[in-house]
């Protein structure tokens, strides 16, 4: 038998339960919202309140839940504690008004990768004279600010342990301080520190991590952010944040400025005096206001690329390091979650907030195509968000997955052609679709892969995957069941990414497809390596 060395090097080991698909969605996201069902989301949140009391409190904190695809919003949920401050709304909506705290920090490097030109590997000391010449500060970029990898120390005064709780923790053992040394701003009713006694501050600290190293989470890295957006463009972060995104989207109500108490949601007391607090510098960092269905109005732009490029939302919405485990890691102020769904791995991009009163998270799972709006207030308002954004992966993803399983089916079939040409495509519980049988000129395709990987075709695993673009679609080839779950050694991992567009046949890509649809009907596919092209019967 003549070898042709079609796929060869396409062979993708799994490091997932032997699936080692391609990176990105491994169907077309499902339409949206038209076949959601919302009653067993609903009722799954209603069983959560109703048993809230094991974790938190359902009569002293309230929450929003509301998810969107890119054309609308397709659930929302909305529960009002019993025992909150009366000043507040009245009627929990869409259209209520949470703070957002850490999400600003999303806001605001989107509001950087708007503004142009610039470089995210621009050093931050071209625009800041303060760290001019400050050695360890050398080298510390806009990319590790928004990243949280350039060891910008994270708080300063802002969570010292000596104004917070300085008597009990000095019964307990630590020192009494010097008197020089406790912090006289940016600390509750101290005020904000002047930019000189920021700086001042900055320089007295040593790094927390060295720059580019690892990650390590910094609020005043978004502060240094601010202060460099300005000297580059002249504007402060409430100009930038009009200009670029507010005021584009119609989002009224999204800024720094407290929206007016009757249109809060806001807790009792203590957490309630912190509605309408000016945070100072780190209004920079975690200083907004907004409502579910605002965030949902973000997070529609960025899907549909209204703000940035199909290519550098993409770009953005990519991992920039890991964070000590397998399942997480950051990005551009992103906070990634890989999860494991039916033996492959789902990535799940946050922005998490959180202060006293208010927790909140903006969420987004690429692979669908949805997008979702978590706001909690009250004593315990980490209780409910977490619950929403782990009920988000472990109900909603698999409703969708299903349905985009089902929407999936129209291209499952058998597609004929001359010469004793055939394409079968089936749809099981793995990713993609997978091909069941392939022939060109009465010859099977898949005997040629098999025997590329020195198997049997009963021991491969072919599939397809949507690029993204149109109707195209590549191939990955696996063997079967060889690898573990997890690897412990390099050669046990899933090398597939390496190999996409690896093997050409007189030009022409070999591991493409493109089907034709007309009228939402497949009624062909094409594989212009093969010079094939196939009706679907």
């Amino acid at each position: 038998m003549v070898k042709i060395y079609l796929v060869a090097q396409l062979l993708a080991i799994g490091a997932l339960g032997a699936k080692c698909p391609p990176p990105g969605p491994l169907l077309p996201p499902p339409a949206m919202p038209s076949q959601f069902d919302p009653a067993g989301l609903q009722n799954t949140i209603n069983r959560l309140v109703s048993n809230s009391r094991k974790s938190w409190n359902a009569s002293t904190n309230s929450f929003s839940f509301a998810l969107s695809s890119t054309n609308n919003t397709f659930f929302e949920y909305h529960h009002a504690a019993k025992v909150r401050d009366p000043t507040g709304t009245k009627n929990i909506t869409g259209d209520s008004a949470y703070r957002i705290m850490s999400i600003t920090k999303l806001i605001h490097t989107l509001t950087l990768l708007l503004t142009k030109p610039y470089s995210l590997d621009t050093e931050i000391s071209n625009y800041l004279p303060e760290l001019e010449g400050v050695k360890k500060y050398e080298g510390v970029t806009l990319r590790m600010l928004v990243s949280h990898s350039g060891g910008v120390p994270r708080d300063a005064n802002a969570v010292d342990l000596f104004l917070m709780d300085g008597e009990n923790l000095q019964k307990a053992g630590f020192p009494t301080p010097d008197p020089k040394d406790v912090p006289k701003c940016d600390y509750i009713g101290l005020g904000p520190c002047s930019r000189e006694t920021f700086f001042e501050n900055l320089q007295r600290d040593k790094l927390a991590l060295m720059p580019g190293q690892s990650t390590g989470y910094s609020n005043q890295a978004f502060v240094l952010l601010g202060m460099v957006l300005k000297n580059m463009t002249g504007k402060s972060f409430p100009e930038l944040l009009r200009e670029k995104i507010t005021q584009p989207l119609g989002m009224s109500v999204t800024g720094l400025n407290p929206p007016e108490r009757s249109r809060g949601v806001i807790p009792i007391a203590p957490g309630n005096v912190f509605w309408g607090y000016d945070i100072g510098n780190y209004n920079l960092t975690a200083g907004l206001y907004s409502t579910p269905n605002e965030l949902l109005t973000l997070a529609r732009g960025i899907m549909n690329h209204k703000l940035l490029s199909p290519a550098a939302t993409r770009q953005w919405m990519r991992p920039g390091g890991f964070a000590g485990s397998y399942t997480t890691a950051v990005g551009a102020a992103w906070e990634i979650y890989r999860v494991s769904y039916k033996d492959r791995p789902i990535d799940i991009y946050t922005k998490n907030g959180g202060m006293p009163g208010w927790s909140a998270y903006l969420v987004f799972v690429p692979e669908y195509n949805i997008a979702g709006a978590i706001n909690s207030c009250g004593d315990e308002p980490d209780g409910p968000a977490n619950d929403m954004l782990d009920l988000l992966a472990s109900s909603v993803i698999p409703t969708v997955d299903s349905l985009a399983r089902k929407q999936a089916r129209v291209y499952v079939g058998r597609y004929t052609g001359p010469s004793k040409s055939s394409l079968e495509l089936a749809i099981d519980d793995g990713p993609g679709l997978r091909i069941k049988t392939w022939t060109n000129n009465g010859k099977s395709i898949l005997d040629v892969l098999a025997a590329e990987n020195g198997v049997k075709v009963k021991d491969i695993d072919v599939r397809l995957y949507p690029v993204g673009e149109g109707n195209r679609w590549r191939m990955a080839v696996e063997k079967v069941n060889i690898r573990p779950d997890k690897i412990s050694v390099p050669s046990e991992a899933c090398h597939n990414w390496v190999w996409v567009d690896a093997k050409r046949y007189a030009s022409y890509p070999v591991d493409e497809f493109t089907f034709e649809v007309q009228g939402g009907r497949v009624v062909g596919v094409k594989n212009s390596g093969l010079r094939a092209s196939l009706t679907k019967e």
